[in-house]
């Protein structure tokens, strides 16, 4: 597998993982959207916004360490 395959499929599991995703916080739900994975080796940025208000966006940092779990907290914290 080449250094651009890997970082497609990478790009393509965190949009799978977040695109759509429904978080709850405060009694608020939000639906995030990605609108960008971008992978340099072994890290991946990406970039979220949130359906129900568009002014609300990420870009998180994560690398080959990061798990899921990490990623949902981060994402809950932002919005709290």
């Amino acid at each position: 597998m080449t250094a651009i395959a890997t970082g497609d499929v990478l790009a393509r599991e965190w949009f799978d993982l977040l695109d759509q995703r429904r978080f709850t916080v405060d009694e608020e739900s939000w639906t995030a959207q990605v609108f960008g994975v971008h992978v340099a080796g072994a890290e991946a940025w990406i970039q979220l916004e949130f359906a129900e208000d568009r002014r609300r966006s990420l870009l998180l940092h994560v690398t080959a360490l990061t798990g899921i779990g990490a990623v949902l907290d981060a994402i809950r914290a932002a919005l709290r």
